[in-house]
């Protein structure tokens, strides 16, 4: 009898052995035609091949239609389900057998294809509402995602002052979901706290002028209605091309893996699973899993996990101010767990290569989410020195939340964002602040990426907007609005090969890229609904994008691995 992908992967986890994981009886190679009922060909179709049970560790292929709308799926590539999408278009489902052409027709109605951020108003009066609203909203989950959707409709025919109380009800359940989000064992469990605590909007991550301004924006404009969209578009050309190709990786689904390490110096994929407290060793060619619990006693909460040019790992734990360096060689941690027990390590100081880098000192830096204080690491000596970030008066470190990091080609200055507060520089030779830009609340600059000439590109999850600031000249380049204002974009991430960065979002199902040469935009859409994306990284051996689905809960989205290749066949070997 065939069991779910989540019952496998609590099964064969529980037993503390490799998975020994379903592959698909027999793999094919699948091409054909997508065309429109003039039988005009369809470019830029996603084409889907996957099994009828997503087994764990089973793999989905998709292409895109080249521009005769041809498409040509990999050998190894197997399933019983093929599914052919485009925005605008009716998707269908199909055998593979019956691939050889596939007709589209036209949508007149796009609400059960377009993403989470079509509901949201993209332009208006109340911008910084929606902006604060995306920023507090979309930061676990897509929004309005289905259940909220769900909660809206039953307030279709009430009045805006119902609305906005019924909101704010919401707004408060919410608050107790925000601490129920930790690990197994979470040092936060609700269960255990003072309840005063958790719904004081002055301890926690919404205050009081968030609940005002938030609930009066989803009462005025959030719909009651969500079964007819006329129309939705990327705001940008489509990136993809006959030659791109996407894979996606299936994990546990009670696992919350944020984010996936790559060192060339390993052959496996390694997932940072929050929820239980361990790295998942994927192996790319058979998906065979292996988990690899945290040697600490209690929980950890393992968070970013970005290489180093040495081959190793450091990973970030927002449970007991634990950081680590893991070596996939030989499977050994060395932990640091000075940072104070409900210290949150929340990131790492990466380069322009994305690399986890020390200061002329040879500390490396962190963000410290709950207490808002940048925080070094001499790991030869365990010495930690730690560094006040500027914030409101009466403002919990909380709200203020320490976000991001990336360090200059030089290692003198670390950079930080908040997502309540502005974007600043450590100075390292100093470990003063050397700089701070103010920004309003809701822009929510989350985690940048540093070029190889300093500059740095700032996503504003609220906003929408890409911040482009030279940090050697200290000037503001740019401020430029990302194709969907309501995308989201939790991440960006500079591409030391082709000279563009990459901009994982959380409520588009989709990836940007940024030229900046131009400052131009591409779309890729992602394979999956509730492609809700953290960190994107590199194969440095081909670069080859990878990510992960990251929603919250735990479970309430597909739980995968995703690799992109854009088809442009790079050669690597320049950026090393």
């Amino acid at each position: 009898m065939a069991a779910s992908a989540a019952g496998q992967g609590r099964l064969v986890m529980g037993l503390g052995a490799a998975a020994v994981l379903l592959m698909p009886a027999a793999a094919l190679a699948t091409e054909g035609q997508v065309i429109d009922a003039t039988g005009a060909p369809v470019a830029q179709a996603m084409v889907t091949l996957q099994p009828a049970e997503l087994a764990l560790g089973a793999s989905t292929y998709t292409v895109f239609t080249d521009a005769d709308g041809r498409y040509t799926l990999p050998a190894k590539a197997a399933g019983t389900q093929l599914s052919v999408r485009k925005l605008g278009y009716a998707p269908v489902t199909l055998d593979p057998a019956q691939a050889a052409k596939i007709t589209l027709t036209v949508a007149t109605n796009t609400a059960d294809s377009a993403p989470p951020s079509a509901w949201l108003p993209r332009t208006g009066a109340d911008d910084l509402a929606r902006a604060n609203t995306i920023l507090q909203c979309t930061s676990c989950h897509q929004f309005p995602s289905q259940k909220v959707r769900h909660y809206s409709e039953m307030l279709d025919g009430k009045s805006e002052a119902e609305k906005q109380a019924a909101w704010k009800a919401m707004i408060n359940y919410m608050r107790v979901k925000f601490v129920q989000i930790g690990p197994d064992q979470s040092l936060y469990d609700p269960a255990k706290m003072d309840l005063k605590g958790v719904f004081d909007p002055s301890q926690g991550s919404f205050d009081a002028h968030d609940e005002e301004q938030i609930s009066a924006f989803l009462a005025k404009h959030l719909p009651t209605r969500f079964d007819q969209l006329k129309s939705y578009d990327y705001g940008a050309p489509l990136g993809v091309t006959g030659k791109t190709l996407m894979r996606e990786i299936q994990l546990p689904q009670d696992a919350f893996v944020r984010e996936v390490g790559l060192t060339p110096d390993s052959p496996y994929l390694w997932g940072a699973d929050l929820q239980h407290n361990r790295l998942l060793r994927v192996d790319p060619e058979t998906g065979e899993q292996k988990p690899y619990p945290i040697p600490y006693a209690g929980p950890t909460g393992p968070h970013t996990i970005i290489d180093t040019p040495d081959g190793k790992f450091w990973v970030t734990m927002l449970e007991q101010g634990v950081v680590g360096r893991f070596d996939p060689k030989t499977e050994q941690w060395q932990l640091f767990d000075k940072f104070g027990k409900y210290e949150m390590a929340h990131d790492i100081a990466p380069d322009y290569k994305f690399q986890a880098m020390p200061d002329p000192k040879g500390r490396y830096w962190f963000t410290l989410i709950g207490s808002n204080r940048m925080a070094s690491l001499d790991p030869a000596t365990g010495q930690i020195t730690t560094v006040d970030t500027p914030k409101d008066e009466g403002e919990s470190p909380m709200h203020s939340s320490l976000y991001g990091a990336v360090i200059t080609h030089d290692g003198k200055r670390v950079w930080f964002s908040q997502l309540s507060g502005g974007v600043g520089a450590i100075n390292t030779e100093t470990d003063k602040l050397d700089v701070y830009l103010p920004m309003p609340q809701g822009a929510g600059p989350r985690r940048m990426a540093i070029d190889d000439q300093d500059v740095l590109y700032v996503p504003m999850f609220g906003t929408g907007e890409l911040l482009i600031y030279d940090s050697k000249a200290d000037k503001e380049l740019a401020r430029v609005m990302m194709p969907d204002p309501s995308n989201a974009s939790y991440s960006a991430v500079w591409d030391p090969w082709r000279k563009v960065v990459w901009l994982g979002t959380s409520n588009t199902d989709v990836i940007y890229r940024f030229d900046p040469a131009d400052r131009s935009f591409e779309v890729f859409p992602l394979p999956s609904e509730m492609g809700y994306l953290r960190m994107i990284t590199f194969d440095r051996r081909n670069g080859n994008l990878w990510t992960a689905y990251s929603n919250i809960p735990t479970g309430a989205g597909p739980s995968r691995f995703v690799m992109v290749d854009p088809g442009d066949a790079i050669t690597v070997g320049s950026a090393q």
